[in-house]
């Protein structure tokens, strides 16, 4: 027989918190809005401000609907007293050394742990290391609210796969992984993610294995995409055309569809370092891991290199050092800066004196500067000796050789990290990964 007062949850499903607004937790909480009383929490009063105005910043949700169907937005703690259901999804990035940076996570597990009560439960969506929820997370919730888990109340894990700027992969699209601290609540998290996902759950036999699982999905296309980032240089040694090599592999059944790039953004070249800081103590070693980190992350250099290379040899011309990067955003079709190896390029070129202008057509320009104290040209001027395309944004894609060769002099170089103007550039130096 349920034990009623740790599983009052179950008879309560339409009171729940949903902590951090971000790419993750303001999707989650206009779908459970559609069934279930929603309060959306996030500690920032302009972004909060800005959802009860109707306007996402991120420009991925649509929130013109009627108010019953939306979730009530606030900063105010004092909202999180009453649901039985905390739902947190804040982000969980790396610092300047690469090593997990945990504090958005511990405030708020702090926050519920105020308001946390007998017979509630506790739903991490944050990506984490595996043991994380039960081993950090658990012990500042009972700190705080003076309950024990198992006892007084429940935790889940249910990592998020939300995938920014695409519409087909979206929330209610995608298969949920769930897992809980006993069988009651892993039941309830089934039942609660079936009102979220159409495609499905798949319940996991323990926490960490979702919490691996969640891992090992971005540690994977880090390393596919480090795979073609090394072979593109080995095979640009060899005098073989990398983009070529793709077009031909592709045509068998089973190549996947990775090419190379930068590896930027919050899951890939973020998550496989909780892994490695979480191991290293231990004594375990992921080479593999490892190697497909540092490959990617030399990427920036490498094409760095390729730049003061060309600039090198018209040094003589005028305004030779004249460099574009287009696209600022870390992926295709957002306008977040944060993690942007586009971003990181362009302070590592001007570093080596090079003249370096950005512009991208979805991008904030007071964001860019307040993450990365760059600023974007509003409308290209002149001519450049380097074009970069660092991001395959939508709206680059109707542009055609004229409008490189009236941006470059005659002896420039277009740099195409996303190989969309393969085949149609031929009057300027072309060169792609």
């Amino acid at each position: 027989m349920r034990n009623k007062s740790i599983h009052r949850f179950l008879e309560k499903l339409d009171s729940i918190a949903v902590i951090g607004l971000g790419y993750t937790g303001l999707p989650l909480a206009l779908r459970l809005a559609e069934q279930f009383n929603v309060i959306g929490f996030d500690n920032d009063p302009v972004r909060v401000q800005q959802l009860q105005q109707g306007y996402d910043s991120n420009q991925e949700i649509e929130l013109h609907l009627p108010a019953n169907l939306l979730p009530i937005f606030t900063n105010d703690p004092s909202q999180l007293a009453n649901p039985s259901v905390y739902i947190i999804a804040v982000p969980t990035p790396v610092d300047s050394a690469n090593l997990p940076d945990l504090h958005f996570l511990k405030k708020a597990v702090e926050q519920v742990g105020q308001f946390l009560k007998l017979g509630d439960c506790v739903i991490v969506e944050s990506t984490v290391y595996p043991g994380c929820t039960e081993a950090y997370c658990v012990p500042i919730l009972e700190t705080v609210s003076g309950l024990k888990l198992g006892k007084d109340f429940s935790i889940g894990y249910s990592p998020e796969r939300i995938n920014p700027g695409d519409a087909v992969h979206h929330i209610g699209a995608v298969i949920k992984l769930v897992a809980a601290s006993d069988s009651s609540a892993l039941e309830f998290m089934t039942q609660l993610y079936q009102h979220v996902t159409a495609a499905g759950v798949h319940a996991c036999e323990s926490i960490r294995v979702a919490e691996a699982a969640k891992l090992t999905e971005n540690i994977q296309r880090d390393v596919n995409i480090a795979l073609l980032n090394e072979l593109s240089g080995v095979y640009e040694k060899l005098g073989i055309n990398p983009g070529a090599v793709w077009e031909a592999a592709s045509t068998k059944w089973n190549f996947l569809p990775f090419r190379p790039g930068l590896a930027g953004g919050h899951c890939i070249s973020v998550d496989p370092y909780y892994l490695l800081d979480q191991i290293k103590p231990m004594g375990i070693k992921a080479p593999i891991v490892e190697e497909a980190r540092r490959v990617n992350e030399g990427m920036v250099n490498r094409v760095m290199t390729h730049v003061l290379r060309h600039l090198e040899t018209v040094k003589d011309e005028k305004n030779n050092k004249r460099v574009l990067i287009m696209g600022a955003s870390f992926k295709p079709n957002v306008k977040d800066v944060r993690n942007s190896k586009p971003v990181e390029l362009a302070k590592l070129l001007k570093q080596n004196n090079v003249e370096v202008e950005l512009i991208d057509p979805l991008v904030d320009t007071q964001q860019l500067e307040r993450v990365a104290g760059l600023t974007l040209t509003s409308q290209i001027k002149g001519r450049y000796q380097v074009i970069i395309v660092a991001v395959n944004h939508t709206a680059y894609k109707e542009l055609g050789e004229s409008y490189f060769c009236n941006s470059t002099f005659e002896t420039a170089l277009v740099i195409d990290l996303t190989g969309a103007f393969k085949g149609v550039i031929h009057n300027r130096k072309y060169w792609t990964i």
